[in-house]
C-alpha cells in the first residue's frame, strides 16, 4: 500500500477542515464561510462521502490535500507531508501521484528543522543537568509537569553552537538551519544559535506542526530582550500566526469566544486552570490576519491586555480591527492589584473567571477608560473623547454598533446625539462611506517584501547598513525599481537628503512605522532580523540561479548539446561563488 492510500485511508477531510472552519450541517454534507474569498453566506461545502469540498462562490474545489494546499501556502509534497505526520505515515523524499513525482523541499526542512530544535529543546528541559534553573523558574512560576508536556516546552542552554551541531549530525546543513530562522549569520558568514540561555514555547500551525519558537530569559535583564523570536521563514510569518489555536480551537467553537492575551505564560496558565479558549498573537500586534482566521471559529473575541501604556495601545488596535471585520468584541479587565492573567489566576481562579464574565463590550470600555481618566468632563474633555471616539464609530461595519455606540457616547459625555451624528458626518475615517452609501473594498494589511523591510530598517537604523554595507552593495540585487534609491547608498551611510522624491520618503516612512510597531525598542531583535533578510536575499538569489541554470542545462542535456552543457555550468560556477 502506498503512502497516499495509507494517509487517506487514515485521515477524514471533516476533520482536516474543521481544524480551520466551523463546519454546520446541510443536508448529507457540511457548509461553512469560504476561506479563500470573502463571503457572508456560506457556499463552501464538504462531502463526507466523497471526502471533496467545493466553493460554489469563487469555485475552488478538490480533496483533504488541495485544501491543506490551499490553506498553509503549500506545494503537493509538504501538504502530503503534513497529513503524513498526523496520520502517523513515513513519507519518503519523493513519492508519485497521478504519474508526476513530487520532492521535499526548502519548506520540508524547515519542518523537520523546528521540529528536532523542539524536541532537543524539550528533552533537555526534562533531563539534563544544565536546565535545572528554568526548572526551578517554571515551578516558581507555577507551571506544571502537565503543561510542560503538553505545550512541549523547552530549554535553550547558554551556548553558541549547541543546536547547530545537534542538527548537523541530523544531516541539515548550516544554510537549511539558518532558512528555519533558529541561527543567526554574522557578517563574517559565521553561523550561531539565535536561543541561549533561554526558556522555549514551540510555536505551532493549526495542525499542531512547529513553525517557530518564541523565548524568554529566565532572569530578567535590562541588557537583554525578554522575548526572543525565531525570524520569519517560508513556513513561519508572525502576522498570520497565533499562539495556542491548535489547543484552543476545540474549546473556541464549544464556548463561541476567542479570549486574547498578551504572553505565552498567559495562555498557559489559562489552559493550567481550565480555559482552554485563550490564544495570543506570535510575537507581534494583532493583525487583521489574524482576526480573520479567528473568525471562521467564532464571531465573538475578548481582548485582555495589561494595563499599561503598551496595553491600551493594542487594546485600541484590537477594537478597530474588530468593528472593522464586523467582530463582536468585548474587554476583560483584569482585577486590581494583579498586572495580567497569570498573575490574578495564580491568587485565585475565580478572579479570571469573574472577569471574563464580567468583560463589556469593547467600545463601551474605551468610551469608560476616556470618561474615568477626565471626570470633570470639561467641554474640552468632552470634544477630545468624541473626537477619539467618533473615527473608531464610523470604521464599524454595522450601522446598528455605529446607532448603539452614537447613543452610548451621547450619554457618557453629556451631548446630543444630533450634535454627534452631525460631527461623525465630518469625520474622516480610513474606511469612508462612498456617495453610494456602500462601503469601499476593506484596505488590506500591507504586505511588504523581504527587501523593502531591509530598506526600511536602513533607512531607520543607519548603523544597520555601516555593519552590512559590502554585503549590501555588493551582493544583494534589489528591484529595478529601487535604483533611484540604491544610488544614495554611499561609504559612509544612507544620504537621506538626498532623497527628492516625495512618495518615496513617505514610503519609507511607512516602513519604519511597521518596523517600529513590530521591534520597538529592542534593536538586537531588529540587527538580528536585518541580518537574517540578508543572508535570506543571498540565498534565495542563489537558489533561483540554481534553479534558472537547472532548467537551461536539463534543455541543453534534453538535445545532446555537451558543449552548452560545459558552458552553462562554467557559468554557473562563476554566478554562485
Amino acid at each position: 500500500m502506498d503512502e497516499i492510500t495509507q494517509i487517506k485511508e487514515r485521515i477524514d477531510i471533516v476533520d482536516i477542515i474543521s481544524s480551520y472552519l466551523t463546519l454546520k450541517k446541510a443536508g448529507s454534507n457540511l457548509k461553512a464561510n469560504c476561506p479563500f474569498h470573502g463571503e457572508k453566506t456560506p457556499s463552501f461545502m464538504v462531502s463526507p462521502e466523497r471526502q471533496t469540498f467545493k466553493c460554489f462562490g469563487c469555485g475552488e474545489g478538490g480533496d483533504v490535500f488541495t485544501f491543506i494546499e490551499k490553506m498553509e501556502g503549500l506545494d503537493f509534497y509538504n501538504a502530503m507531508k503534513l497529513l503524513a505526520d498526523k496520520a502517523g505515515v513515513q513519507l519518503k523524499q519523493s513519492v508519485q501521484y497521478n504519474q508526476k513525482e513530487f520532492k521535499s523541499d526548502r519548506k520540508t526542512r524547515v519542518y523537520e528543522v523546528n521540529d528536532w530544535a523542539k524536541k532537543l529543546f524539550h528533552k533537555i528541559l526534562i533531563e539534563h543537568p544544565k536546565a535545572e534553573k528554568a526548572r526551578q523558574y517554571l515551578t516558581t512560576r507555577g507551571m506544571s509537569d502537565k503543561s510542560i508536556e503538553e505545550f512541549e516546552i523547552g530549554y535553550a542552554p547558554n551556548s553558541w553552537d549547541l543546536l547547530i551541531k545537534f542538527l548537523k549530525n541530523k544531516g541539515f546543513t548550516p544554510e537549511e538551519i539558518f532558512q528555519a530562522g533558529v541561527t543567526i549569520k554574522s557578517n563574517k558568514g559565521d553561523y550561531y544559535d539565535r536561543f541561549r540561555g533561554r526558556i522555549m514555547f514551540p510555536i505551532n500551525n493549526i495542525m499542531g506542526a512547529t513553525i517557530a519558537f518564541t523565548s524568554r530569559i529566565i532572569e530578567d535583564d535590562p541588557k537583554q530582550a525578554k522575548y526572543i523570536n525565531s525570524s520569519e521563514s517560508p513556513i513561519y510569518t508572525k502576522g498570520k500566526t497565533i499562539y495556542g489555536l491548535d489547543k484552543a480551537k476545540v474549546e473556541i467553537k464549544s464556548t463561541g469566544v476567542a479570549v486574547f492575551v498578551e504572553g505565552n505564560m498567559d495562555v498557559i496558565t489559562c489552559h493550567q486552570a481550565g480555559f482552554k479558549n485563550v490564544i495570543a498573537t506570535s510575537g507581534t500586534a494583532l493583525t487583521e490576519d489574524q482576526i480573520k482566521i479567528i473568525s471562521r471559529y467564532t464571531p465573538q473575541i475578548a481582548f485582555c491586555f495589561d494595563t499599561d501604556k503598551a496595553g491600551e495601545a493594542a487594546m485600541k488596535k484590537a477594537v478597530k480591527l474588530a468593528l472593522k471585520n464586523d467582530i463582536n468584541s468585548k474587554i476583560v479587565a483584569i482585577p486590581s492589584p494583579y498586572k495580567d492573567p497569570d498573575e490574578a489566576i495564580k491568587a485565585d481562579s475565580k478572579n479570571w473567571q469573574k472577569a471574563v464574565e464580567s468583560s463589556k463590550p469593547s467600545l463601551e470600555y474605551w468610551i469608560d477608560l476616556l470618561v474615568r481618566k477626565t471626570p470633570e468632563l470639561s467641554v474640552e474633555d468632552r470634544k477630545n473623547i468624541a473626537k477619539e471616539i467618533l473615527p473608531v464609530i464610523k470604521s464599524a461595519f454595522s450601522d446598528i454598533e455605529k446607532e448603539y455606540y452614537i447613543k452610548y457616547l451621547s450619554k457618557k459625555i453629556s451631548v446630543t446625539e444630533k450634535a454627534l451624528v452631525s460631527s461623525l458626518e465630518k469625520t474622516k475615517v480610513d474606511q469612508d462611506l462612498s456617495q453610494s452609501g456602500e462601503k469601499k473594498a476593506e484596505p488590506q494589511d500591507t504586505k511588504y517584501s523581504m527587501e523593502e523591510k531591509l530598506l526600511g530598517m536602513i533607512w531607520y537604523d543607519n548603523a544597520i547598513y555601516q555593519k552590512n554595507k559590502g554585503q549590501i552593495k555588493d551582493k544583494i540585487i534589489f528591484s529595478p525599481k529601487y535604483d533611484d534609491l540604491i544610488k544614495l547608498f554611499g561609504h559612509d551611510g544612507f544620504h537621506r537628503e538626498e532623497l527628492k522624491d516625495d512618495q518615496m520618503a513617505m514610503f519609507l516612512d511607512q516602513l519604519v512605522l511597521k518596523i517600529l510597531e513590530e521591534y520597538g525598542d529592542d534593536k538586537e531583535s531588529l540587527v538580528n532580523e536585518a541580518n537574517f533578510l540578508i543572508s535570506r536575499m543571498r540565498s534565495d538569489q542563489r537558489e533561483g540561479i540554481r534553479e534558472e541554470f537547472a532548467t537551461k542545462i536539463r534543455e541543453a542535456e534534453d538535445k545532446g548539446d555537451k558543449g552548452e552543457v560545459k558552458r552553462l555550468l562554467a557559468e554557473f560556477a562563476t554566478l554562485i561563488k
